[in-house]
């Protein structure tokens, strides 16, 4: 019985709100639906602040409210993750209000739907270094701001993204056997991304990756690039001269050796005959 009671409390107040919010929108004053929509924003009822807001675009003086109905409509979006249209309007609003009290939060935003938008390290992520930029973007525009701190901890979030993108995708080629493409990747990443967490390893599955190509190379190219191979080997010993994978670069070093030796004694013996 009292969850009856309850449960009919509750509907009679949502049809209460629900019938101010039809009168509000319908014949409220314009500071009526502004005041309106301010609290439907802060209690998260996104969708309904919107549509009033959207009714008061246009209808207050520059000098006036507009700029705060402005500034709401575009952060209702964000509420609701619609961060295509919120990005669009906080970049509109930063550049019909470039004054405004508002804009470096504005500016800010546009870089914060950027980086929403970012997809997982498994797909794409083109999405991510367009939201580096804009974060840099702001960064760069508000070296002062309050939210700069908060913009790096954000890139540092894509980067490390980008960072498993590249390992990932040099990984999977090496547990395929291609390894000149995953020899490939794994040099480009350690080019393109030196603050890499793991480069030390990213760095030493180039050299074992560099080796296992020579392996499977057709014979007469077979010397050229394990010799190419040692010279990997040898620049990871230098870079990293206490690694722990020293042992194993040691090991690659001598199969590498071993197996320019059987070429060449295989060579003269063949010019002998």
């Amino acid at each position: 019985m009292r969850i009856r009671l309850i449960i009919f409390i509750l509907a009679g107040m949502l049809t209460f709100t629900g019938c101010e919010y039809q009168k509000v929108l319908k014949k409220g004053s314009h500071e009526e639906k502004l005041d309106a929509a301010r609290k439907y924003y802060n209690k998260g009822d996104y969708a309904r602040a919107q549509i009033l807001l959207d009714q008061l675009i246009g209808k207050f003086n520059r000098g006036g409210n507009a700029e705060e109905v402005y500034f709401l409509y575009a952060y209702s979006h964000f509420g609701m993750n619609d961060y295509v249209l919120a990005g669009y309007h906080f970049q509109n609003f930063t550049e019909t209000y470039p004054r405004s009290k508002y804009v470096e939060q504005a500016a800010f935003m546009v870089a914060r739907c950027a980086f929403q938008k970012t997809l997982a390290s498994e797909l794409d992520q083109t999405n991510t270094k367009s939201a580096i930029e804009s974060i840099q973007l702001f960064i760069n525009r508000y070296p002062q701001s309050e939210l700069v701190e908060k913009g790096n901890e954000l890139i540092d979030e894509l980067r490390t993204k980008l960072h498993d993108k590249a390992y990932n995708n040099a990984m999977l080629y090496y547990r395929m056997g291609n390894y000149l493409s995953a020899y490939t990747s794994f040099k480009n990443a350690a080019i393109d991304y030196p603050d890499l967490p793991n480069k030390e390893e990213v760095e030493f599955m180039m050299v074992k990756s560099a080796y296992l190509y020579a392996k499977q190379s057709v014979l007469k190219f077979q010397a050229e690039r394990y010799a190419q191979s040692i010279e990997e080997a040898n620049n990871f010993k230098n870079d990293y001269p206490s690694s722990v994978y020293t042992k194993e670069v040691d090991e690659l070093i001598d199969a590498c050796n071993s197996a320019i030796k059987e070429l060449n004694k295989t060579e003269y013996d063949t010019s002998n005959n």
